[in-house]
């Protein structure tokens, strides 16, 4: 998916989404990028979420049970090398193009909407100068999610060194350069779809919202 590109910004200036796809899924049983929630798969949930707010977006995977779409799907420069590799991956392909930062968005957190990620973006672009990353704050430990964050593309020459050194984990990258943690939107980034009775807990909260919703914002 890709759209012209928007004028910059003093702290971003244009942002490639990235969609992390390339789990094994084990807890889960099966692939669950095509796993729907709220009639919507998960996938094109992070998908529709990034496009929103960024100037493009990819999918990484390098896994053949993939779903294709209207996305591209980029391969993982370092297949079963965990997030942290999809992350490199990202910043890599962001660094051939007009982009200074990547927005990277785990396909398993199917409660980061668009209004989310455009909060998140606002708050990367407005953050003081230096500032490497910005993530998500979250319920539990770590108290961020560094697969819902914003990293310029500074951060790639760490990436590669942590993974250089067999660290697989992302918030080792997020820890490792200047991150500002930010508040972006309830729980949503703390609801991670791992295992389908996670998945129909993330139905049932959309549920929720959608009952508690103002008649105003249903309406047609």
């Amino acid at each position: 998916m890709n759209r012209s590109a928007r004028s910059g910004s003093s702290h971003g200036g244009c942002l490639l989404g990235a969609v992390l796809a390339g789990g094994a899924s084990r807890r889960f049983g099966r692939d669950k990028t095509g796993v729907e929630v709220g009639g919507v798969s998960m996938l094109r949930r992070a998908v529709t979420a990034l496009a929103a707010t960024c100037d493009d977006v990819v999918v990484v995977s390098a896994r053949r049970e993939t779903p294709r779409g209207e996305w591209r799907v980029i391969p993982d420069l370092r297949p079963g090398g965990g997030p942290l590799a999809g992350i490199e991956t990202a910043l890599a392909r962001a660094e051939s193009g007009p982009f200074d930062a990547v927005f990277v968005l785990a396909s398993d957190l199917p409660l980061v909407g668009p209004e989310a990620v455009a909060r998140l973006a606002a708050l990367y672009r407005a953050a003081a100068p230096g500032t490497d990353a910005v993530a998500a704050a979250r319920e539990g430990k770590p108290p961020f999610e560094p697969l819902c964050a914003v990293y310029s593309l500074r951060c790639r020459s760490a990436a590669t060194a942590l993974l250089d050194e067999g660290t697989l984990a992302a918030q080792a990258l997020f820890r490792g350069v200047a991150g500002q943690i930010v508040e972006v939107e309830g729980e949503a980034t703390s609801m991670n779809v791992n295992t389908p009775l996670d998945r129909d807990a993330a139905e049932a909260r959309l549920r929720d919202e959608a009952t508690s919703a103002p008649a105003s914002s249903r309406s047609t």
